[in-house]
């Protein structure tokens, strides 16, 4: 079952996002989202240091591409989500989502993936919870004809 709606504007997207996910009880699914923000907190990955360097907008930005996944982390569902944000000059900047990203308007699509539970767990190498399987193919995906295939993958 397809999820698609609007996030209220105000909100927090990823609490929104979350709240969705929750509520459509999605183990595993993909993610997009359009639309602006009225400010941006971002994250940017330090490898080294193991740890996520917030970026800070406190401007409005358009949502030139927001994409990622949904799957269990600590048992419920959690949706990782990466942003490329554009402002009035045109330049872009991204990163991962973070809290903090107030929503001026946004849609959503999530797309379900039946038959998967991804679950993730804390990974010793790179600091971060990653999903614990190395490979899901949701019962019957191989059967469906190509251009479904194509579909599920491209929504």
């Amino acid at each position: 079952m397809l999820v698609v709606g609007k996030l209220p504007h105000g909100s927090d997207l990823m609490a929104e996002l979350t709240a969705v996910a929750v509520q459509s009880d999605v183990k595993a699914g993909m993610v997009q989202v359009i639309g602006a923000l009225q400010r941006a907190t971002v994250g940017f990955y330090d490898q080294w240091g193991k740890r996520y360097r917030e970026l800070v907008f406190g401007h409005p930005l358009e949502i030139v591409a927001g994409m990622g996944n949904v799957s269990l982390r600590d048992g419920a569902p959690f949706v990782h989500l990466h942003l490329s944000l554009a402002d009035e000059k045109g330049s872009v900047i991204g990163g991962h989502a973070m809290a903090g990203c107030t929503v001026f308007a946004a849609e959503y699509l999530i797309l379900p993936l039946p038959g998967i539970e991804l679950r993730r767990a804390y990974d010793e190498t790179t600091g971060l919870h990653l999903w614990e399987q190395d490979r899901a193919t949701p019962p019957g995906f191989a059967e469906l004809p190509p251009e479904q295939q194509q579909t599920l993958l491209n929504p």
